[in-house]
């Protein structure tokens, strides 16, 4: 099975204090209460325990219609915002601009069991078409943060260019 789900389970102990009877222990100490169904706290993609997603992200991303729509959502459930603007899926030169930067290439056994998963919720695409939904993803991440003036360097850009006009 390629998503495992692990229930963490809290455990009340009740105790009754010396001398009492176990009618007053219960009323001085209510029983703890029935859990309809535990929610499980986290999410194992894969075989590997290391590629983990909250119980949220998870159902968020098998919540969407499209395996593209599953991919947007998860990829960012495995891959921080930072890790994805420094990366691609394979790593290597840029091939529009050879002399940029070298991406490092994403993790292969996360990458690996995201496919899986999206792959056994959607199986009609097929890996390519997967890959290439989160190829563009990053390529939107890099693009929004191009555009974003939150950065120390995109402000003052967008000073600069107010002091223009």
């Amino acid at each position: 099975m390629v998503v495992k789900t692990l229930i963490t389970d809290k455990i009340t102990e009740s105790s009754s204090y010396e001398g009492e009877s176990e009618y007053e222990a219960s009323v001085a100490q209510p029983s703890p209460p029935q859990l309809a169904s535990p929610k499980p706290a986290s999410v194992q993609l894969g075989n590997d325990d290391s590629t983990r997603v909250s119980a949220h992200c998870w159902e968020t991303a098998k919540a969407q219609p499209t395996a593209k729509g599953m991919t947007r959502t998860l990829l960012l459930a495995l891959f921080s915002v930072d890790v994805l603007l420094k990366s691609n899926l394979t790593g290597g030169v840029n091939k529009v601009n050879p002399s940029a930067e070298q991406c490092q290439p994403l993790d292969p056994k996360k990458l690996k069991a995201f496919l899986e998963a999206v792959v056994q919720q959607h199986p009609g695409p097929k890996i390519p078409d997967i890959r290439m939904a989160i190829n563009k993803r990053i390529c939107e991440l890099r693009h929004q943060e191009k555009k974003s003036p939150l950065t120390a360097e995109g402000l003052a850009k967008a000073a600069e260019r107010a002091l223009i006009t």
